[in-house]
């Protein structure tokens, strides 16, 4: 009988443990998350990041420059570590496994997009009106809403400049 009191409690300890790996796996799972943007969810973006000022970074797996991007990221991360960045890949959700892949290489999990079904056209203008394409693009917001975008590779003295700009780094 005392032995298999002790099996039970083993067989219980086990099962806390297994439960709270799960939890843990799940949220591990929830930060890397890529939720699907369509024409609909462009003021989603800057309304998720509750008037704080940040930096939307739109970027795809075929574009050589973006990687760039993400290496100067990381760099002001490690100074600013409260800099706040949203990605935008306009990769299909068809990629996410590689989009995920390349997320946790450079530590940008959070705050992560794809663009979904619609017309790449459409979700391009969604974003920005303004905006043809081309990649790597980075847009700066303010904490009042207002932005810049700056297309192309941007160099350490440019990235400075447009984060005093939006307020993130003095």
């Amino acid at each position: 009988m005392m032995r298999s009191r002790r099996q039970l409690l083993v067989a219980a300890a086990f099962s806390a443990l297994a439960l709270l790996a799960g939890t843990a796996n799940a949220a591990a799972q929830a930060d890397d998350r890529v939720a699907v943007f369509d024409s609909a969810n462009a003021v989603r973006i800057a309304a998720s990041q509750d008037g704080k000022p940040f930096v939307l970074v739109v970027w795809s797996l075929d574009c050589v420059y973006c990687k760039h991007n993400f290496d100067a990221l990381g760099k002001l991360r490690a100074r600013h570590p409260g800099l706040r960045v949203v990605t935008l890949s306009t990769d299909s959700a068809e990629a996410l496994p590689q989009l995920r892949q390349v997320l946790q290489r450079v530590s940008l999990t959070r705050h992560a997009w794809v663009f979904g079904h619609e017309p790449q056209e459409r979700l391009r203008y969604a974003v920005d009106p303004d905006w043809m394409g081309e990649m790597p693009r980075t847009y700066f917001y303010r904490a009042d809403g207002q932005r810049q975008g700056v297309s192309g590779v941007i160099s350490a003295s440019d990235w400075d400049r447009h984060l005093r700009w939006a307020g993130i780094a003095g």
